[in-house]
């Protein structure tokens, strides 16, 4: 069995070497090469070719020439070499100026309030201290006064009221705004006032002092738009006094 197996060997050996023998042998004088570690990488896909860029327009005079390449991004902070030109402001819609507030004109007042006006000040006006009070006089009345009934003249009127003063030195007059009424007659300058006041008239040396309730009529005529006093009258409605021989009326000048 042995020997019949190496025949078959020693026969089958022989195939081969008639077979391929000659290009074994051929190869065997070359040395051996390893194959690379990496391999071949596929070929990539052809790109086409770059677009040339736009002509740019010339360069200002004096100005560098910068190469005609793709410049990157510029940043934020970059800054143009040239100067740039403010910008136009905003249109805004004109300013129209305000203009200046007119005063309201003053409303004019009727002739019985002005009527009203001027006896509470000719009350003011006559408990003034002496002097202040006579001289006053001439704002308030008229040349010819219906005074007490009596027709007197500035002149008279002023000596009258001078005596008056006199006795009753200290004098306090205070119109009740209730009491006072007004009554001007229509198509005339005439108006009328009636009204309540309390009074204290006062001597401190003689040591005389009244005090009480009167009321006071005056007649009052506008001489354009000023008023003057053509008619006086008042009363004593009520009164106090320390001094029983006291007779004089101090309720009125």
């Amino acid at each position: 069995m042995l020997m019949r197996a190496n025949g078959i060997l020693t026969t089958a050996t022989a195939l081969f070497l008639c077979a391929g023998g000659n290009s074994v042998f051929a190869q065997a004088g070359r040395p051996w090469v390893d194959p690379p570690t990496d391999t071949v990488a596929p070929p990539q896909a052809e790109q086409a070719p770059p677009r040339p860029a736009a002509p740019t327009s010339a360069p200002p005079a004096g100005q560098a020439v910068q190469p005609q390449t793709v410049a990157p991004e510029p940043s934020p902070s970059w800054q143009a070499t040239e100067p740039m030109a403010p910008p136009l402001p905003s249109p805004t819609a004109p300013t129209v100026a305000e203009e200046p507030r007119r005063p309201l004109p003053e409303r004019r007042l009727s002739r019985s309030e002005i009527a009203r006006d001027f006896a509470v000040d000719y009350l003011d006006a006559w408990s003034s201290p002496n002097d202040e009070a006579l001289d006053s006089m001439a704002e308030f009345y008229g040349p010819d006064i219906l005074f007490h009934g009596r027709r007197l003249s500035m002149r008279a009127l002023y000596q009258e009221k001078r005596r008056f003063a006199q006795r009753w030195p200290q004098r306090d007059y205070r119109v009740r705004p209730e009491s006072i009424g007004v009554d001007c007659k229509p198509r005339t300058d005439i108006c009328t006032v009636r009204a309540v006041f309390d009074y204290s008239a006062s001597h401190p040396k003689r040591r005389r002092r009244a005090e009480g309730t009167g009321a006071l009529q005056l007649i009052v005529h506008f001489i354009g738009d000023k008023p003057v006093i053509v008619a006086e009258h008042s009363s004593t409605i009520r009164r106090t006094s320390r001094r029983d021989a006291d007779r004089e009326d101090s309720s009125h000048g």
